[in-house]
């Protein structure tokens, strides 16, 4: 399987895809970052210990003139604000001047009365050259303030030596909250049941030099309008695209966007590649009726979070999962135009529409990359200060890579298990996955029959844990439905992230589970 990556909580894919979001945000500005060595001396460092066993040395710095070294047992540290479920992410450099000497990094959560919330510690480092060591999380709720430092063992001879300690805050926060763009009451009408699509998403696609086309979901009776995925620039029909049955074909010298096969690498495996905003969208009326799975009603599973909506009580709710929870690759996350929300806030302001006096709030802790061993390590940590009436549980996504089906379901009853312990009146959503990109995994990978069981099979023992307090939404049967119909790449941003439009598919999915 996947090797794990020495300093870090991930397997190496979900690493890249952590490195691919990361690089993103970086791109975009859309976090604050705290880079200091010790040029300064130890302005802004709090040292712990025998002042005399943690000095300047200039003769063993990583970058620049200076480093820390510190003897004995002792440890050195920085203070800085966080907020709750906020990303983070922070690095540093130890060498040891022997082996036997060692020394560990720590990130320490903390809360109101200073009180410690949570510690992550890094492997301990015993290298005789630098090392770069760190972590990367989101910080539990009610989080004051952080402290990101190194600790040293109890070696009676040795020294280590830190420098160039990074720290990256608010990872993936908008630095513009926008406005969206489109209607999200059009977007919210259910896609089985309504007569009209609206903004329907197809990556125009030529293959072996054919006229690059994409396939619509249902046949259209009527085109309302064809637009840049930015709802920016209109087309018309004749002139930029011409239409049969329920295929839209690109015409020649159209400024249409579209992509050609030989712009994706279909020989490596596991390729990567960005689709954000490459798209067309399309809204048509139809007479068709939709033939593959309809999310179900299954309020009957929920019925305290069904009493408390229909009693207009208050209801909290807290999304644990990965990147697609946290919205990773919706336009809005992204901060591209039409600025659409993730399927979590679309889920929760459709609620609120349909139960206007319940006060509803939503905590999003969702992790990219986070695995579901994560998700049960810490869900005390994460989810029962919180004290949620409903917890939505999407994790899948990056553990297909490792975990059996029946693996990722003793992980999720953990779950399950540890925030009842705290609160038995808690009730439970669970999201099996979208099917990612055939194209992703090639048929000579040797494990790919490996993935694609793990992800069927997640949906299967998901579907098992179903009974009083827990409903499963299936978004596993129903993406490989759409697939069928339309390309996977209609659908989703990269490999493994859903776009608007399927990600409208996944509230619209939820809603049903609460609404008849």
């Amino acid at each position: 399987m996947k090797k794990e990556m020495p300093t870090w909580n991930f397997s190496t894919a979900a690493k890249s895809i952590l490195l691919l979001f990361l690089t993103t945000t970086i791109c975009s500005g859309a976090f604050a970052q705290i880079m200091d060595g010790f040029e300064t001396g130890f302005q802004s460092w709090i040292r712990k210990g025998d002042p005399s066993q943690i000095r300047l040395d200039s003769s063993n710095a990583h970058s620049g003139n200076y480093c820390a070294k510190l003897t004995g047992h002792s440890s050195i540290f920085q203070k800085i604000p966080v907020k709750g479920f906020s990303i983070l992410q922070y690095e540093l450099f130890l060498k040891c001047s022997n082996k036997a000497f060692r020394a560990h990094s720590f990130l320490r959560f903390y809360g109101a009365g200073n009180r410690q919330l949570l510690e992550y510690t890094g492997s301990p480092v015993a290298s005789e050259v630098y090392e770069k060591t760190g972590d990367y999380t989101e910080a539990p709720p009610g989080t004051r303030y952080v402290t990101v430092g190194v600790e040293t063992n109890d070696a009676d001879t040795g020294s280590v030596y830190l420098d160039d300690l990074s720290v990256q805050l608010d990872i993936g926060e908008p630095t513009v909250n926008h406005i969206p763009e489109c209607n999200l009451d059009q977007y919210m009408e259910p896609f089985w049941k309504s007569d009209t699509v609206y903004n329907e998403t197809i990556l125009l696609y030529s293959g072996q030099g054919k006229p690059a086309s994409g396939n619509l979901l249902f046949s259209p009776t009527k085109i309302l309008s064809v637009q840049r995925f930015d709802l920016k620039k209109n087309y018309v029909q004749g002139t930029d695209y011409f239409l049969s049955g329920n295929r839209i074909t690109r015409a020649p010298g159209s400024l249409m966007p579209y992509r050609v096969d030989t712009s994706f690498d279909l020989k490596n495996d596991l390729a990567w590649y960005n689709l954000q905003s490459e798209w067309v969208v399309v809204t048509y009326t139809h007479k068709e009726r939709w033939g593959g799975p309809v999310p179900a009603y299954k309020g009957d599973n929920l019925p305290e979070i069904m009493s408390r909506l229909k009693a207009g009580s208050p209801i909290r709710m807290l999304a644990y999962g990965m990147s697609l929870t946290r919205g990773l690759n919706v336009s809005g996350y992204d901060t591209v135009p039409p600025y659409m929300p993730c399927y979590v806030d679309l889920f929760t302001r459709e609620l609120k529409k349909q139960y206007p006096t319940c006060e509803i709030a939503l905590f999003n802790a969702g992790l990219p990359g986070a695995r579901v061993d994560w998700g049960a390590t810490y869900a005390a940590q994460y989810i029962n200060p919180v004290r949620p009436d409903l917890v939505i549980i999407d994790f899948g996504m990056n553990d297909f890579w490792k975990y059996t089906p029946e693996e990722f379901k003793t992980f999720i009853q953990r779950i399950i298990d540890t925030v009842r312990a705290s609160n038995p009146r808690t009730e439970f959503m669970l999201l099996s996955n979208m099917k990612f990109d055939p194209e992703y995994v090639l048929d000579t990978d040797k494990f790919k029959s490996f993935y694609t069981g793990n992800l069927a099979g997640y949906q299967k023992v998901l579907h098992q844990l179903e009974g009083k307090g827990i409903a499963e939404v299936d978004m596993t049967n129903l993406s490989s439905a759409i697939y069928r119909i339309k390309k996977a790449k209609d659908c989703i941003s990269n490999p493994l992230h859903a776009n608007d439009y399927l990600a409208r598919w996944y509230a619209q999915a939820m809603i049903a589970t609460l609404t008849r």
